[in-house]
């Protein structure tokens, strides 16, 4: 049986809050629709819709609740559900701080997950959830006999990013005590505990993939579609002339790299492209992705995917362009962190639609797109940038270091503020770009559509 992630918005969240949470100290309850996203290992339950019920229908109590679930989903709206393939979820708060689920709400569950199971008959993922006064939500899944399974994750995803999960206890060494030094106990405890994908392991790849193992994180997807060359060992960190002369993939070296670095990362290494059904399924197990690809191809899979399944992305990019003649015009480190009700990267402007559909056409059709090219139908696909690696490490720790404000929140100013970083070399001096909440009309219509998306129909099929 797969586990399960339940995965919402931050203005989801905070209206979720609102309802649970009037202020009388009474429990509130309400039922959460969610879309399904389907991973190698893990379902992401999406929360799509919440039928809020009103106070006053209910029995409400300081620590018990009696609501008529029934009178909010008639045999119409089960009929929809069914169709939409979405999974139910039931939250209430415990304005008492409790927080684990109670004798009452084991047997309430029970009896009614017993109800809702027979209600489909594919198997989908129910649950339950409580919220506590600090917006903490903890989540189990219910089936038909009334087996419980804890959620593997619940996620917020804004401007910060908020992961709760249960921690197993693990074996403390001397480098995680540095970290919880800088960092505290809890986000060392959170960082061994996540995945986190990782697409593109070249320049500023391999480095992301360096901070991210030396900083204790427990698992990596790491995706890439080449191999390595002689041109790249002055950029790739741990590629070796063997490698290149050998033509290894990338992905092949890097997770060599990482075990013998000894720190017990657990590794899945896909070679692939950003579109192809094994990569898109490795990384919906993801609770954070980084992109570090130079393509508009790449950018834009990635920005849809992000929005389709509620999974917060930063993208890392270095444009440095030389004169030919030993000097430099620019060379500039980016970093961007998107979620779905922000800005997309196509509304940044960090890539066009022309640049996508250009490198389409190359990478399916090269003659066709030399002919399309010539006659000025389509957008030229730009050449290789050269690589500086101090500017990649640049790129890279800049987005590391956003990574950690947004899940440890340490920065003075409101994460909002740095929704797109640039450190201009040339000019010797960094910019912040706030974040606007714009997605793009191309990206915002997939947001938390999970499986159902376009992007995924046609791409992977479900299992």
């Amino acid at each position: 049986m797969k586990t399960a992630i339940l995965a919402m918005t931050e203005h989801r969240h905070k209206a979720i809050f609102n309802h649970l949470f009037p202020g009388d100290g009474f429990e509130v309850a309400a039922i959460l629709l969610c879309n399904q996203g389907t991973g190698k290992q893990c379902q992401r339950l999406l929360v799509a819709d919440v039928l809020s019920l009103p106070h006053r229908h209910s029995t409400r109590r300081r620590d018990s609740l009696s609501w008529p679930f029934g009178e909010y989903l008639s045999p119409e709206k089960i009929s929809d559900i069914d169709r939409r393939r979405q999974s139910i979820v039931t939250i209430h708060s415990h304005p008492n701080g409790h927080n684990r689920f109670s004798r009452v709400d084991d047997r309430n569950d029970r009896e009614l997950f017993a109800s809702v199971g027979n209600w489909f008959d594919d198997g989908r993922l129910n649950g339950s959830a409580i919220m506590l006064p600090d917006g903490t939500i903890k989540a189990r899944t219910v089936d038909v006999h009334g087996k419980f399974a804890g959620m593997a994750t619940v996620s917020v995803v804004g401007d910060d990013i908020h992961i709760w999960k249960e921690f197993r206890q693990k074996r403390q060494t001397a480098y995680h005590g540095k970290l919880s030094q800088t960092f505290g106990q809890g986000t060392l405890n959170l960082l061994r505990s996540m995945r986190v994908g990782v697409v593109g392991c070249s320049g500023t790849g391999s480095v992301m993939i360096e901070l991210l193992v030396r900083n204790c994180v427990g698992e990596l997807v790491i995706v890439d579609d080449d191999v390595i060359e002689e041109k790249n060992l002055n950029r790739i960190v741990n590629s070796t002339m063997s490698a290149a002369r050998k033509k290894r993939p990338k992905i092949s070296a890097i997770k060599q790299a990482i075990r013998a670095i000894g720190m017990n990362a657990k590794v899945e290494a896909v070679q692939g492209l950003t579109d192809s059904q094994e990569v898109v399924r490795a990384l919906v197990d993801c609770e954070v992705i980084f992109g570090c690809v130079d393509s508009a191809f790449g950018r834009y899979h990635l920005d849809c995917l992000a929005s389709a399944y509620l999974i917060p992305y930063f993208d890392v990019g270095v444009n440095l362009d030389a004169d030919g003649r030993g000097g430099i015009t620019a060379a500039d480190a980016v970093s961007h962190y998107i979620h779905p009700e922000g800005d997309s990267l196509l509304s940044r402007g960090a890539y066009t639609m022309e640049q996508v559909t250009a490198e389409n056409w190359q990478r399916k059709d090269p003659a066709y797109y030399r002919r399309q090219l010539v006659a000025g139908y389509l957008a030229a696909v730009g050449e290789e940038q050269p690589a500086v690696m101090s500017i990649n490490m640049q790129a890279a720790c800049m987005v590391f270091n956003d990574f950690m404000a947004r899940i440890h929140r340490y920065r003075l100013d409101h994460n909002r503020e740095f929704g797109s970083q640039r450190f201009r070399l040339v000019h010797g001096h960094h910019e912040n770009t706030t974040d606007k909440g714009e997605p793009h009309p191309l990206i915002k219509k997939y947001m938390g559509t999970g499986d159902e998306s376009l992007l995924v129909r046609n791409n992977t099929s479900h299992d």
